[in-house]
């Protein structure tokens, strides 16, 4: 099962990182990697490299009360984001997660369980697990990075 990342994970103290990075022997990169590099840092970039979706892109219903807007679907990744936002009294039900997912609330507040959020709270699901059904009292907006075959029916 794949774990949220956390600020409170345990790290290496630094003697022991010292000294794994000393024992690796060094590595000669690969010839031209320099100037690839240095061409992608300092040359000009195209418009393909850039995403933008436009605040008067068009919201999709989902089912009726909730809606969403994609904003970047990512078959390389596996990941698709998208904003989804649900109407005051509008509940959601249980669903389990194949990819993990992240939730940033941007308006509005909306509880699953014993798990409230409200507008600033980020929440993140590890692959594998189930959230209960999700309730918001008075609407909500949300930012969403979720596998891409979690939530069926937000596509492209």
């Amino acid at each position: 099962m794949t774990k949220c990342p956390s600020s409170y994970d345990e790290v290496l103290d630094d003697t022991t990182l010292g000294e794994l990075l000393e024992a690796i022997p060094p590595q000669t990169p690969p010839p031209g990697l320099r100037a690839k590099v240095l061409a992608r840092a300092l040359g000009p970039q195209s418009l393909a490299d850039f995403i933008t979706v436009r605040n008067e892109s068009a919201w999709h219903a989902l089912i009726p009360g909730i809606d969403y807007k994609m904003l970047i679907y990512d078959t390389q990744a596996g990941s698709k984001t998208f904003l989804l936002r649900a109407a005051a009294g509008v509940g959601m039900p249980a669903h389990s997660h194949s990819a993990t997912e992240e939730c940033l609330v941007l308006q509005g507040e909306f509880s699953m369980g014993d798990i409230n959020l409200r507008a600033g709270d980020f929440h993140c699901a590890a692959a594998g697990v189930t959230h209960e059904a999700a309730y918001t009292p008075n609407g909500v907006l949300v930012y969403i990075r979720a596998g891409i075959h979690d939530y069926p029916g937000i596509d492209p």
